[in-house]
């Protein structure tokens, strides 16, 4: 008897493959450690190079995304196809605000940057990447949900 092939797929995404999926979409989540616990924030993005850049107020991203390990997702889904994705870029986070270095000039110089919640978003962070990745997937065609 011969071994049926899973339903479900995965595939790796290309490094170029996930910056041109990054650059298609304007909504992401920061993944920061807050007091030793992960917390995920939704945050509006654009990118400069390969450089991730959101803006932010003062408070939590501000005080723990600097100068310390961040993650970055983004990630789409179509139920009726049974089919995703996600791309996951791990760096440092910057607090290019000020900064005068080449990297914040080029950061601050990112396009599209535009807060979706209320409130002045005066401070610029920006994720220096150092690892990406992303995944595609396609559902078990006998359960309609993504692989685990």
């Amino acid at each position: 008897m011969k071994a049926r092939k899973a339903a479900s797929e995965l595939e790796d995404i290309s490094e170029a493959e996930c910056w041109e999926l990054l650059g298609g979409h304007k909504m992401g989540r920061i993944a920061i450690v807050v007091d030793g616990k992960p917390q995920i924030f939704p945050v509006n993005y654009g990118l400069k190079g390969k450089v991730i850049v959101f803006r932010t107020a003062a408070g939590t991203k501000l005080a723990y995304a600097p100068d310390s390990p961040v993650a970055f997702e983004i990630d789409d889904y179509d139920g009726a196809a049974g089919e995703g994705w996600s791309v996951m870029v791990q760096g440092l986070g910057r607090d290019v605000t000020e900064a005068a270095d080449d990297f914040a000039w080029s950061a601050r110089g990112a396009r599209g940057v535009r807060p979706a919640a209320p409130g002045e978003k005066l401070h610029w962070i920006a994720v220096d990447p150092t690892v990406i990745s992303g995944r595609r997937f396609r559902a078990d065609d006998r359960t309609g949900s993504p692989p685990s």
